[in-house]
């Protein structure tokens, strides 16, 4: 034990001793002797996350303790003094007893106890977190690189937008066209949440929606059939609003099934609309059954199915004037605004 270690221990008052107080949080605190950076007290907290028991403890330092270099270290010490009032806030490399280098929050601050200087500082490691965003990040740009991107045939003109709210996105739409029977089918999902979960369940969405244009059945018999595969995928609570679409080219008919997005618009004839369709979420209830609708289409008519989070920042009714290009603008600004409260995905079709 330090010179400074052995007189703080003997001059504080009996309260003062009852360390083991800060025992009790769930964070690490380290006491410090400001001028040569002795450790004074380490909680169990401490002692954990740095891997050394009490009697260890006696004979540490923050040198010992940081990976950064001395003059790094002093400096820091320094800028906590200066900071006294205020206390100071910086990140760290420090180590464990057995070698392993990790990063630090350090929120520490300069206090007189009992006469002497102290530097009381709370420790929150950071490599988890730096981990876990690093990860996200990763994982929210393979999910981007999953999406199909803009697709030009002599049929249509397919555009698309794709905004998360944060890294990852509970938003998710595909698209499969068949050139041999001249039929594009569209899926487009918003599951509940922003997280690696959410991200998860839309990639099961995903495959299903795959799966599920194969099948010989009627577009609301494709998206039953999607709803009750991915029930078990949402056992924990939570669901997805979906709609699944249909353009035959050879018969000119737009096929519709709703789960939830409810709701798309329509550019052409003599105004633009906004077409409803009812429809409860997926993940809710197994064999639950949906509707199909049918709308006719012809050149230069234009279809735009998007994520509520895009729907609700369209201002309606619609502008007459709003043209295919126009509302494709229109769409990829409010994605990017500031006004912008959840993620925001869309289709658009244009039909040559």
């Amino acid at each position: 034990m330090s010179v400074a270690q052995t007189l703080l221990s003997q001059d504080m008052c009996e309260y003062c001793q009852r360390f083991d107080l800060l025992d009790m949080l769930n964070d690490a605190v380290l006491l410090l002797d400001a001028q040569d950076g002795d450790i004074l007290f380490m909680n169990q907290k401490a002692l954990e996350l740095y891997q050394y028991d009490k009697s260890e403890m006696k004979a540490l330092s923050i040198t010992i303790l940081s990976h950064d270099a001395a003059e790094t270290t002093k400096d820091q010490m320094a800028m906590v003094i200066n900071q006294s009032k205020r206390g100071f806030v910086f990140t760290a490399n420090h180590v464990r007893k057995n070698g392993t280098i990790f990063k630090v929050e350090i929120s520490a601050r300069h206090l007189m106890m009992h006469g002497r200087n102290v530097v009381a500082a709370l420790i929150r490691n950071v490599t988890i977190d730096a981990k876990i965003r690093e990860e996200v990040a990763i994982t929210g740009k393979i999910q981007r690189r999953l999406l199909p991107g803009d697709l030009e045939t002599v049929l249509f003109h397919m555009c698309t937008i794709y905004q998360p709210l944060q890294g990852l996105s509970g938003d998710l739409y595909d698209v499969k066209y068949n050139d041999e029977n001249r039929v594009l089918y569209g899926f487009i999902v918003d599951v509940m949440g922003h997280g690696l979960v959410a991200t998860g369940q839309s990639g099961i969405l995903r495959y299903l929606f795959r799966q599920a244009v194969e099948k010989r059945v009627p577009i609301n018999g494709k998206l039953a059939w999607i709803n009750n595969e991915v029930i078990p995928f949402f056992s924990s609570g939570g669901f997805a609003a979906a709609l699944l679409f249909e353009f035959d080219f050879t018969r000119k008919i737009l096929s519709y099934s709703s789960a939830g997005i409810n709701q798309f618009f329509c550019l052409g004839g003599e105004e633009p609309a906004v077409i409803k369709s009812p429809g409860l979420f997926l993940g809710i209830n197994q064999d639950e059954t949906y509707d199909q609708s049918l709308l006719s289409f012809q050149s230069g008519d234009s279809f735009f199915f998007m994520t509520d989070g895009l729907f609700e920042m369209i201002q309606q009714p619609l502008a007459h004037s709003h043209t295919f290009r126009s509302m494709h603008e229109l769409c990829k600004n409010l994605a990017v605004s500031q006004a912008i409260a959840d993620d925001a995905s869309a289709i658009g079709i244009l039909i040559r």
